[in-house]
């Protein structure tokens, strides 16, 4: 799986801690839905292209990624949301949640 960092502003609204778990959020989330939603497809994930846009954190799924991965990763994909403080055991979804 590729992630591509798209920041066309210059300017990014997240700090690089919050970019990692952002990054890792996303990874996790495209693997469950890969597994839930197409589990025979888990061998071409190398071949999904995730974009995340820095300035503002909106994840999409780039023009790169073949069908049926596309579509399959495109219609369950969640946005973050980001939170200040969060009573979440985890660090990665303290910052977000999807």
């Amino acid at each position: 799986m590729e992630i591509i960092w798209k920041n066309v502003t210059g300017k990014t609204a997240l700090d690089h801690k919050q970019e990692v778990d952002l990054e890792y959020a996303v990874r996790l989330q495209v693997v469950k839905i890969v597994i839930k939603e197409a589990e025979h497809l888990m061998p071409y994930l190398s071949l999904v292209a995730i974009e995340i846009d820095a300035s503002n954190g909106n994840v999409s799924v780039h023009g790169d990624t073949p069908e049926p991965l596309y579509s399959k990763i495109g219609n369950k994909l969640k946005q973050p949301v980001s939170k200040k403080i969060s009573k979440t055991s985890s660090p990665v979804f303290a910052a977000l949640n999807f």
